[in-house]
């Protein structure tokens, strides 16, 4: 279901974008969180200022219905418009079908979803480095092609990391039990590329230079990747101090591996994180709280069982868009996870 409102002037850039990279128009009207129709109708008219003006006496919900709608998203947060519509339309057999732009403005009037807005603490130094950074890498398509992208993440039983938001009537707030003595968590580490899912593996909740190491050599990325890459390839971390250790540094060193010269406070440019997110939101989908490690765990590895290598492609298609952002909001977040 996409966003309201006019489209901002960065969303006009993403688009742009997305469109230049060949993407269909359903898959960027996804990634932009906006509807076809929006989208379609600023590629046709670039220039032209979309306006819409709805029925004024249009009625409210009733009270049975907005719970239905309610109680769908709790569950759901991400439910399309149409399944919304259906869930209202439940038991109104004998009465006039209400309409999905019904749906969709009773929704604004009435709900809405909240959430922290988490940005990174970029200096002006952080920012130069990561536009040098996007235009270095910038409309290099065949070469992002060569690049396998990793990241950790740490899964709690009771959450994601930094979960502060859930579908809530206007005026009410977001409500989580949290356990007392704070529940517990796992640590994983992904890889993909444009071949698709390489590796996800458990990892030590402590993670030092040698177990990082030791997990790498484990994961045999190098070794998948190389048979299919022969000429070269690139191998992208982050600035964790893991990574930076001089036993980490020795081992690229010894294999051969060439390591991107990766920004520092620039999650947001990892597709990695999109992949993340998914993740998150199939693993705690209905608010859904976990009472043991050993159950959330099999849950984990179900969902990345259950992601296709084409939904991992088709996020890695979008980086060329994603590096065109930063540069245009002059090396500002471009995305909030």
């Amino acid at each position: 279901m996409g966003r309201a409102g006019a489209l901002t002037e960065a969303e006009k850039r993403a688009i742009w974008g997305w469109r230049a990279e060949g993407l269909k128009l359903s898959d960027i009207a996804t990634r932009a969180d906006r509807s076809r129709n929006a989208v379609k109708r600023f590629l046709d008219q670039p220039d032209a200022t979309p306006g819409y003006v709805g029925n004024q006496n249009a009625r409210k919900f009733t009270g049975p219905a907005q719970t239905r709608v309610f109680n769908k998203l709790r569950a759901a947060p991400r439910s399309p418009l149409k399944a919304l519509t259906m869930q209202v339309n439940t038991g109104r057999s004998q009465r006039k079908p209400v309409s999905r732009e019904t749906v969709r403005r009773n929704m604004a009037d009435d709900l809405s979803f909240r959430r922290a807005i988490v940005r990174q603490p970029l200096s002006r130094e952080n920012r130069l480095r990561r536009v040098a950074f996007a235009m270095q890498n910038l409309n290099k398509i065949e070469e992002h092609r060569k690049v396998i992208f990793t990241d950790e993440k740490k899964f709690n039983l009771d959450g994601p990391d930094g979960y502060s938001g859930q579908w809530v009537r206007t005026g009410e707030f977001p409500d989580r039990v949290r356990r007392h003595t704070g529940g517990g968590s796992v640590m994983f580490w992904m890889a993909i590329s444009s071949a698709g899912k390489m590796a996800l593996l458990k990892t030590p909740a402590r993670i030092t230079s040698e177990n990082y190491v030791a997990m790498l050599e484990s994961s045999r990325v190098a070794t998948i990747f190389g048979e299919t890459h022969p000429e070269g390839w690139t191998f992208m971390q982050d600035n964790a101090p893991a990574h930076a250790a001089w036993n980490t540094k020795s081992f690229f060193a010894r294999e051969g591996w060439h390591v991107m010269d990766w920004p520092a406070y620039s999650p947001d440019l990892n597709p990695v994180e999109n992949v993340w997110s998914i993740m998150s939101r199939r693993i705690y989908a209905g608010n859904r709280q976990y009472e043991s490690l050993s159950e959330l765990e099999a849950e984990i590895i179900e969902v990345w069982a259950s992601i296709t290598n084409a939904e991992v492609r088709s996020l890695l298609t979008g980086w060329n868009a994603r590096l065109h952002r930063c540069v245009n909001k002059e090396g500002a977040n471009v995305q909030n996870f």
